[in-house]
């Protein structure tokens, strides 16, 4: 009589059980990594936009030639500063009439978790194109904070504190950014 080669039962129960604990081990390991990698992309999207809108404000407040009390409606405090801008043409050149400098205005304001910046423009600057337009540059900001160094109607330095947040999944993030910027009329 000749013996068959094959599989028994029991065998063929042992490697199934085998081949579904590796799947199982395997699916685990990339759906952890999967949801590591999109947290963790999602705290560098946070922390890049919080940077490109410090980086904003920062370099706006340099080129200031001082932070005004007061414009139209809006007053510089706490959430808020109104930055005196010399006025640029096309070629970035400070645009005068006569012996006199114009000025821009540029307001960054902090209301209902929402960054906005509106300028006020000389009609010959470069500006002008964002004449009176309220633009929200961010919506998910905890804080925006100014401090005026030494007060707001005299600042040779203003320090900026942004903080923003984003749901990922059930975790919340948040980022925190201090910068400091001198304005240009105090080197």
């Amino acid at each position: 009589m000749k013996l068959k080669k094959g599989v028994t039962l029991v065998e063929l129960l042992i490697a199934i059980a085998l081949m579904g604990t590796i799947v199982i081990a395997i699916s685990t390991m990339y759906i952890i990594g999967f949801k590591t990698f999109r947290e963790e992309l999602a705290q560098s999207q946070l922390e890049s936009n919080a940077q490109t809108i410090l980086d904003e404000i920062t370099n706006d407040t340099k080129n200031a030639q001082s932070v005004e009390e007061t414009y139209d409606s809006y007053a510089s405090g706490a959430n808020s500063i109104i930055l005196k801008t010399p006025a640029i043409d096309s070629n970035k050149a400070i645009i005068y009439s006569g012996n006199s400098m114009l000025f821009d205005r540029i307001i960054y304001y902090y209301e209902n978790n929402k960054i906005h910046k509106i300028t006020f423009a000389e009609l010959s600057s470069i500006r002008y194109r964002e004449n009176n337009i309220d633009k929200v540059i961010d919506n998910k900001t905890l804080q925006l904070n100014f401090i005026y160094d030494p007060d707001a109607v005299s600042a040779t330095l203003v320090t900026i504190n942004v903080s923003s947040h984003q749901q990922v999944g059930k975790i919340n993030r948040t980022i925190s950014l201090v910068s400091k910027a001198r304005l240009r009329n105090h080197l």
